[in-house]
């Protein structure tokens, strides 16, 4: 039976596990996130207390950031408050959403190797408009 099954090409494989552990990394660091908002409120973009409850009293979501944090900071506004809760979940996501763009960086150099230049190409290209499209560069 093994002998019908096609050879998994290496780059694909890696590409695979390349997503696999980035997903797996970046839901920890979504569960830790929070739990890092909760035990220090203040140390946040947005203190989790009046979040919950501007939300819960109806409120839009353009009144509740002006309620709790002044106003929206953007959206990468992880780059600069990294080490509070909300900014540290924020680097989970787009970890999680741009794994994909590693992981083909990593299959692009197995095709490199394997002298698939085609594939290369397509691979970086790929990577480039994620990149593009997660940078805010690039949106619709």
């Amino acid at each position: 039976m093994s002998e019908d099954r096609p050879i998994m090409p290496k780059a694909q494989t890696y590409y695979g596990e390349c997503v696999y552990y980035l997903t797996v990394v970046a839901c920890l660091v979504c569960i830790v996130g929070p739990l890092i908002a909760m035990i220090n409120p203040e140390n946040n973009v947005m203190n989790p207390y009046f979040t919950f409850a501007a939300i819960f009293q109806g409120h839009t979501a353009d009144e509740v950031w002006t309620l709790v944090a002044g106003g929206f900071p953007g959206g990468h506004f992880w780059y600069d408050n990294f080490f509070t809760g909300d900014g540290f979940t924020q680097f989970g996501l787009a970890l999680g959403c741009t794994s994909a763009a590693y992981a083909l960086i990593v299959a692009a150099v197995a095709y490199a190797v394997e002298r698939i230049y085609l594939y290369t190409f397509f691979s970086l290209f790929v990577a480039a408009m994620i990149f593009f499209a997660a940078s805010g560069v690039v949106s619709l």
